[in-house]
């Protein structure tokens, strides 16, 4: 099954980390492939990027332009992600309160460095394709 994921957090895989800078995004990219992989094994074809878009398209509440990063990536099950009628119920479980390393190409500052499934404050969406 495919899923995508969009954030307010700056999960840029860098692949060769030259600064500290470099070395905390791909530790934030580190930890959204970790927290997926509790539940499932995971494939990807492409790193996240970033993208400006309405904030409420991609489920957050605001019709602001936002700086968001988008992550599309396939599970070896179907619904492993299901929990009673939503299909991304675990992912908000499995990434609620998780750290995560901030300041670094966030549009937003948040007031916890930590992702948040929930509104208010809400900065890592979910959707199955």
């Amino acid at each position: 099954m495919e899923y995508k994921l969009y954030t307010l957090v700056d999960i840029t895989h860098v692949k060769q980390a030259r600064t500290d800078e470099d070395r905390w995004k791909e530790q934030n990219f580190n930890t959204v492939l970790q927290t997926l992989g509790i539940r499932s094994n995971i494939f990807y074809t492409q790193s996240p990027f970033m993208i400006e878009v309405k904030g409420r398209v991609v489920g957050f509440d605001t019709d602001d332009i936002i700086r968001v990063w988008r992550f599309d990536f396939g599970t070896d099950k179907d619904d492993v992600y299901s929990s009673e009628s939503d299909t991304v119920g675990l992912l908000k479980t499995d990434f609620h309160l998780v750290p995560y390393i901030s300041g670094l190409d966030e549009m937003m500052d948040q007031q916890y460095a930590v992702f948040n499934t929930e509104d208010p404050g809400k900065n890592i969406s979910f959707f199955a394709k």
